[in-house]
Formats: structure tokens, C-alpha cells, sequence
């Protein structure tokens, strides 16, 4: 309980006194200094020189006042917080068609591009899926939902470069794709292909993902479409993405030609 007041304390204290923190990381100045660059008066430059001494995060040297190594690990993270921030909220339109429990991390939305559809142009969000994977060497995905018209033109996108293909599709989404005599002809079709591995099994939610070597995304979906994606070209959100992947593929039951036989919808 005493860290946890002691952290509120360190963030409070960052939240009203990040201009002194960022000024002090630029470079050490004096007290003079501080309240001629910041325009405030010498009394608050006193008042908050002291408290940032006392969380640790400033020391005095030859007259000048610099940040600690706690200072500025306090600020790195500080930072960090707000960009995970802006993500969430820069995703909030997107986040709010997922249920409450959807297990995105945070660091995924850290800089991501969000795009949802707009009334000219209905299908620019998808178009963005097929734009990260079109020029991919490999791609890696999950499926817990789909529009089945989009599954032969993502397919075709992604291959249509010898681009190496692994998807996994939820076990519901299986059933329903292969009692569709079309939808089970194009995984019939993608079986076939050298370069594309396709696997069923449980996925624990309901946006789709995606994965290349350089780019990771989502994809939400509504009751009338596809609601949105957003792509992220961070290293951290394609590790995320691949450790989601990754970790579900253990559990998947890789899909042959046989899988399918006996299966409504052959021929």
C-alpha cells in the first residue's frame, strides 16, 4: 500500500511538474535559469526544486540543478504512459465495438494508425489489410470471424507474391466456412498452395489479426461489416502480435485436404 501511494505520489508530481523535469533533462540550469525559461516566479521555482529533490529526481551540482538517473527513468516512463494514451485514444471509436474483456494490449495501440470506413469509400479499411499484406515476405494470422466475400480476394493478395502464408481459423468460423460450398472451395484452393499452412482452433476473441515481418494489425468487426483496422509498424506491436499468434498456433490442429473430406459443402 505504501508504493502504491508513493508511485500516485511520483505520477502526481510528474503530471504537475513535467516542464521542469523536461527542462532539467535538456540540460542542468540554476534556479535563475529555470524561472527565466519557464516564465514563473522565483517562489515557485523554490517551492518545486524542493519537491523534485525530495522525490529523488533532481540534484544539486557545482550550482546547478540536474535530473537524477531516478529522474530520468521517472520521465522515460512517464512518457511512455502518455503515448500509450494518445493510442487509446486515438483507437476509442475502434476499441469501443470490441467487448469489454478484448485482450489488446496497450503497447499495440502505442502509435498505431487507425482508419475506419468512411460513406464514400466503405471498403478503405479493408483495403488497408490488403495493402500491409500484398508486399509481405510472410504473414501470419488469425481468424475468428470473416466476411466470407473477402476471403478469396486476401488470399489472392497475399499470395499473389509467393508471400509465405499461415492462418489460423477460429473452430467456429471453420465449421461455418467449409458448409459453404464457395467458401469451402477456397480453402480447398489454398491448401493446395505451397506456400500457405492453415490451421482451426480456439481463439479466445473476436478481432481478426495479422502479422508481417514489419507490420502488425487488426481488424474489428460489426453486425454490418468490417468497423475499422488499425496498423502498427512498432517493434514491440509486431512482437506482441506474434507472441499472440505464436501461442495459439500450439494449440491449432493444422487443416489438410483430408480435414475437409466428408465435410458439407465438398463439391
Amino acid at each position: 500500500m505504501i508504493r502504491d501511494e508513493t508511485s500516485a505520489q511520483l505520477s502526481r508530481l510528474l503530471v504537475r511538474r513535467s516542464s521542469f523535469v523536461r527542462a532539467l533533462a535538456e540540460r542542468p540550469r540554476d534556479k535563475r535559469g529555470l524561472a527565466d525559461d519557464l516564465d514563473t516566479s522565483r517562489s515557485t521555482v523554490d517551492r518545486v526544486v524542493r519537491d523534485l529533490l525530495d522525490a529523488g529526481l533532481v540534484e544539486r551540482a557545482d550550482g546547478l540543478y540536474r535530473l537524477t538517473c531516478v529522474g530520468r527513468c521517472a520521465l522515460g516512463a512517464y512518457d511512455e504512459c502518455l503515448d500509450s494514451l494518445r493510442g487509446v485514444q486515438a483507437a476509442r471509436d475502434l476499441l469501443s465495438m470490441l467487448p469489454t474483456d478484448a485482450p489488446l494490449d496497450p503497447v499495440f495501440l502505442t502509435g498505431a494508425a487507425v482508419h475506419t470506413p468512411t460513406p464514400d469509400i466503405p471498403d478503405s479499411a479493408i483495403r488497408e489489410l490488403f495493402s500491409s499484406v500484398e508486399s509481405a515476405k510472410r504473414v501470419y494470422g488469425v481468424a475468428p470471424v470473416a466476411l466470407v466475400g473477402q476471403l478469396r480476394p486476401f488470399y489472392e493478395t497475399a499470395t499473389e507474391g509467393g508471400t509465405v502464408v499461415e492462418m489460423i481459423i477460429s473452430d467456429e468460423l471453420f465449421d461455418r466456412l467449409a458448409a459453404s460450398p464457395d467458401s469451402h472451395a477456397v480453402i480447398s484452393d489454398q491448401l493446395r498452395h505451397e506456400s500457405v499452412t492453415l490451421y482451426r482452433g480456439e481463439v479466445p476473441f473476436r478481432f481478426g489479426l495479422w502479422v508481417t515481418e514489419s507490420e502488425a494489425g487488426i481488424v474489428v468487426y460489426t453486425d454490418t461489416g468490417v468497423g475499422g483496422v488499425a496498423r502498427n509498424d512498432t517493434e514491440a506491436a509486431v512482437e506482441w502480435a506474434t507472441e499472440q499468434f505464436e501461442a495459439l498456433r500450439e494449440n491449432a490442429e493444422r487443416l489438410t485436404l483430408d480435414s475437409l473430406d466428408g465435410v458439407p459443402g465438398d463439391g
